[in-house]
């Protein structure tokens, strides 16, 4: 039986090229995106074990909770002095403070290098002359920095900028902007930076003062003393030292760390790719099912004949079943080895966004293979199981009848089945979406998915009636639209099956389409309600984020006689009632004549430094009201006590907790502020006021200056940025469903041979027979994306009536861009459609009505 399935593939190779190119297409996104993150992940586990192999201890202050790794450093700062103290330590070559914190280049043009919003980060730090200690590599020529009007950069920075030893650079930091000289150009160990950050490195004295505090580092960094292991240090730094608060790790412990930090990121970016492959592998399954279901319905004598000579049902199954899984394995691994082309397309991709990775070869691990190999190979296998049982049940006497199609009407009984599994796909997703179980992403895939399947089935039922409405214009065209329509129409199951893919990406893209509308609708909503600042300076830094504004610029702002009121918001991560979240703060009665935050009980002008204002929905869920004690734990200095004095109803503002500024002072490690709001004086036009503001502003080139519409307007391009990145990913699983229905077409073509022939020998001409296959086509892909309309409409107000709780209140369907989808998901059939339909038009005559 294996060499009839081997024979069996390779007699039809070409009916099974189209569904190993779309098994082919998924694999190789998948494997492409685990070949992307291993290779990333390789080359920043050999950077950090090169940058710290010297480093053999640290001294540093502990942390309550660690916060998220897309947060700055939220750790408390020492005293530099400890330094001194370490050195002593019997087994100590040498101990050296490390400061660390924001420093951003100015290029030659005035823009700033990097970006600290989404971007890679903008970092500076402190010099040291200790070797083994210094991350950083001098290049021939340079010079450490050693005065206060010094600096070194990283290489990529130099080449971006154009800067050289000896030239000028402005450096932002929590200071005024300065102009320093650059004495050296410096490489992050081998790589000539980090994730893309621009580093900027300054004498320790200098740094101490423009990024950090003085005399205070944010670790001691310890070397070893020749043939002292790093176990025996910490152990006597510990002894040595009984600072509370502060610990002593080993460099090792540092070391993974930094590493398991590049991961957590790296594995976000690696999750999101992967999903698009299962999207693109999902929408293949319906390929595959529709293929091996019309191949095995024109295969009947020759399944039958197996029967005939004595194939058992197992064995059919078994025939079918093997076919498919050597396809599965040929398309899975040809998969594999276009991963790695798409891997490096990829990585090109992340560097556009600003995200510099270190030069490395390319890895690739066995769990890329094996995962490759198996879900492929699986995902056709599982696919072919319902077309394997259909061949199971051909009766051997079949060997004597003409080769049938798979039956025009749908089976009652598995429709029956299958609603079932759609109804189970509904409670699944809707678990999912609004039962805060904690598993909500893998609950709402897998609701999706059972969706989709009962969806396809039940759309079985909807073919005439919705075809025959949809193929009007077509028939009205002439006779070569009527017969593609009503090809359409003779086999239901065949057409919904077909469709189904693109009912998969239409719906998909719908959904994120109505998804973005509703957030870029609740935003504008919320900020139109509770702005009453007449201009934002930005920086496009998110809450927690490593950059910022210089407190300097608010007083420079406050100082000017065109502004009445100015506030800068800080943010930071703290620990409440168990739950890690960003906060901000501001000072109260500034902030009650710049935002309204919806106060339903106490006065926000009024809150004192040990006051905590809480959202109507964190008090409802924590039982909190005037007077109650709230917990806040900081990562720096611990927990502290405040009491609820403001209770405000809009939490998308400043989500569930907003603090005072004094308790941002005391205990937020960064003094930047991520954006001051500013309030003209009565009578001061916007027009009037800025020119006086931008000249305060010309100083920091990281500020953007912003009205209201403006401001509304930046918050809302993220999500077109997300929008128009998903859409090019989704892209995959609508060119998987294209071909698809070209497969479809490609089959159809070959079963009705001689049907085609009969119409080409009464008269019809080789454009008439294009045409009606292309008109089949377009019934097919604009069922396929009413049906992907539909559903992406009802997933897409399930997610966002879900989604009220963090801050969507405005359900927006954007019926123009939904049009505008599904009119090109339609017309996208044809292109399908242009290869099988010459295909058709070339058939010999003679040859195609003696066909059997």
């Amino acid at each position: 039986m294996w060499r009839v399935t081997l024979k069996g593939v390779v007699a039809h190779r070409l009916r099974y090229a189209l569904t190993a190119l779309s098994v082919l297409l998924g694999v190789a996104f998948i494997a492409g995106t685990f070949v992307l993150t291993d290779t990333m992940n390789n080359a920043f586990n050999g950077l950090y074990t090169q940058i710290y192999q010297g480093t053999a201890a640290v001294v540093r202050a502990t942390q309550p909770f660690a916060p998220p790794t897309n947060f700055a450093s939220q750790r408390r700062l020492v005293d530099a002095g400890l330094a001194t103290t370490v050195a002593k330590v019997p087994g100590v070559q040498a101990a050296a403070p490390d400061i660390e914190g924001y420093a951003q280049l100015v290029g030659k043009d005035g823009k700033t290098l990097g970006t600290v919003g989404n971007g890679a980060p903008t970092l500076g730090f402190g010099w040291t002359d200790v070797t083994a200690l210094n991350p950083f590599r001098l290049l021939p020529g340079g010079q450490p920095p050693r005065g206060p009007g010094q600096v070194v950069i990283d290489k990529h920075s130099a080449d971006v900028g154009g800067f050289t030893v000896g030239g000028k650079v402005r450096v932002l930091t929590k200071t005024s902007p300065g102009t320093y000289t650059i004495t050296g150009i410096v490489t992050f160990g081998s790589a000539d930076n980090l994730l893309g950050a621009t580093i900027a490195g300054f004498d320790p004295v200098t740094a101490a003062r423009v990024l950090g505090v003085p005399g205070k580092a944010n670790a001691i960094d310890v070397e070893a003393a020749p043939g002292i292991s790093a176990d025996t240090l910490v152990t006597r730094i510990r002894g040595a030292i009984r600072t509370p608060g502060v610990e002593v790790v080993s460099g090792a412990s540092v070391t993974a760390e930094g590493e398991n930090a590049v991961h957590q990121d790296l594995s976000i970016i690696g999750d999101f790719l992967l999903a698009f492959g299962l999207i693109a592998l999902f929408v293949g399954a319906f390929v595959i099912f529709n293929t091996f279901a019309m191949v095995v319905a024109q295969r009947q004598r020759e399944l039958a004949l197996l029967r005939a000579v004595g194939a058992s049902r197992g064995q059919v199954v078994a025939t079918v079943l093997g076919e498919s899984a050597i396809i599965g394995l040929i398309a899975s691994a040809a998969g594999v080895l276009a991963g790695l082309g798409l891997a490096v397309a990829l990585r090109a991709g992340i560097a556009a966004l600003g995200i510099s990775l270190p030069g490395s070869g390319i890895i690739v691990s066995p769990r890329t293979v094996l995962f490759g190999m198996v879900v492929g190979t699986l995902v056709t296998v599982v696919s072919a199981i319902a077309p394997a049982r259909r061949a199971a049940t051909i009766p051997p006497v079949a060997a004597l009848q003409d080769a049938a199609a798979e039956p025009l009407r749908p089976s009652t009984r598995r429709s029956a089945r299958r609603l079932i599994v759609g109804a189970f796909g509904v409670v699944i997703l809707s678990v999912g979406l609004f039962g805060h179980t904690g598993h909500s992403v893998q609950l709402v895939g897998i609701g999706a998915g059972a969706v989709f399947i009962g969806m396809a089935v039940l759309s079985t039922f909807a073919v005439r009636p919705v075809c025959r409405v949809l193929g009007v214009p077509l028939a009205r065209s002439g006779t070569a639209g009527t017969l593609g329509e009503r090809s359409a129409l003779r086999n239901p199951s065949r057409t919904s099956a077909t469709a189904a893919g693109l009912m998969v990406g239409v719906a998909l893209v719908s959904m994120i389409t109505i998804m973005a509308s509703s957030l870029k609708a609740s935003a504008d909503s919320t900020i139109t309600s509770a702005l009453r600042a007449d201009f934002v300076v930005a920086t496009g830094t998110q809450a927690g984020g490593s950059g910022g504004l210089s407190p300097n610029l608010e007083r420079s702002l406050a100082a000017l006689p065109q502004v009445s009121t100015v506030t800068g918001i800080r943010s930071g991560v703290v620990k409440v009632f168990g739950t890690v979240t960003p906060v901000v703060a501001a000072d109260p009665a500034k902030a009650a004549q710049l935002v309204n935050m919806g106060v339903t009980q106490g006065d926000l002008a009024s809150m004192t430094p040990a006051g905590i204002a809480v959202s109507t929905q964190a008090a409802s869920s924590q039982h909190l009201h005037l007077g109650s004690t709230v917990a806040v734990t900081y990562p720096t200095t611990g927990t502290k006590d405040y009491t609820v004095q403001v209770i405000y109803s809009v939490r998308d503002v400043a989500g569930d907790y907003t603090l005072p500024l004094a308790a941002a002072q005391a205990n937020f490690p960064s003094s930047l502020d991520i954006a001051i709001m500013v309030k003209l004086a009565p009578g001061v036009t916007a027009n009037a006021a800025r020119p006086a503001i931008n000249r305060v502003l010309a100083a920091y080139p990281n500020a953007t200056l912003q009205d209201q519409d403006q401001y509304k307007a930046s918050q809302t391009q993220q999500y077109n940025t997300l929008l128009n990145l998903v859409y090019v990913l989704l892209a995959l699983a609508v060119l998987i469903a294209l071909i698809g229905i070209a497969n479809t077409l490609a089959l159809s073509i070959y079963e009705r041979t001689r049907e085609l022939g009969l119409l080409r020998a009464v008269g019809a001409t080789r454009g008439q027979l294009r045409s009606m296959v292309r008109a089949e086509a377009l019934v097919i892909s604009a069922f396929g994306a009413l049906e992907g309309l539909v559903l992406g409409t009802f997933f897409g107000w399930a997610i966002v009536d879900s989604m009220g709780s963090l801050g969507v209140t405005q359900l927006t369907f954007p019926v123009p861009q939904l049009l505008i989808v599904t009119v090109l998901a339609a017309l996208a059939g044809l292109l399908a459609a242009i290869a099988p339909s010459r295909r058709a038009a070339k058939l010999n005559i003679l040859q195609a009505v003696t066909t059997e």
